[in-house]
């Protein structure tokens, strides 16, 4: 019995270092470094082909959320009244969701609803989304809901660059990376 004992032992002891053995040559794969591949994934949000995606603030307060929005299946919503939409806040399911908004308040009428423009779409240097309020200040999650909502919904078929202008300054151009 001891002789069989030992052969086991030896085999099993074999076994493990030819284990170690494979670990620590890494079966010729290589190290690699980080890999860039360009723009993130796009996601199709349920509704029609001119459905709007307005992007508000999470429950948790974190992140800015896609919300689809839509007046109906043969109209495309104009980025001048998509901005005024934006601007009102969440309303209906995404309200009741618990979504908010960072953005300031605008009034509906009056000298600040003149302000409210969108530039036209040019392929070289995108958009340029103008408010009536400061934007120097604004939080993160702020200028996310505008550069996401705008450079997602504002021209069909295309992620493009935003700037956003407010009464102090002029942001430079991003794009939408809510994650960011």
């Amino acid at each position: 019995m001891t002789g069989r004992t030992t052969r086991s032992r030896a085999t099993a002891a074999a076994a493990a270092l030819t284990g170690c053995a494979l670990l620590l040559a890494g079966c010729g794969i290589k190290r690699t470094g980080v890999i860039e591949s360009g723009h993130a994934a796009t996601v199709k949000v349920p509704g029609s082909k001119n459905a709007a995606t307005l992007y508000f603030v999470s429950k948790d307060g974190d992140r800015v959320v896609p919300v689809p929005f839509s007046i109906g299946t043969d109209y495309m919503l104009a980025p001048v009244p998509l901005l005024r939409i934006l601007l009102d806040g969440p309303t209906g399911p995404a309200s009741a969701a618990g979504l908010t908004t960072a953005l300031p308040k605008v009034s509906a009428s009056g000298a600040d609803s003149e302000r409210v423009a969108v530039s036209k779409y040019q392929p070289d240097k995108g958009i340029t989304v103008s408010v009536p309020f400061p934007v120097a200040g604004l939080s993160d999650l702020a200028r996310k809901q505008l550069v996401c909502t705008f450079g997602v919904s504002a021209v069909r078929d295309t992620v493009t660059p935003v700037a956003i202008q407010g009464t102090d300054t002029t942001l430079p151009a991003t794009d939408c990376n809510p994650r960011r």
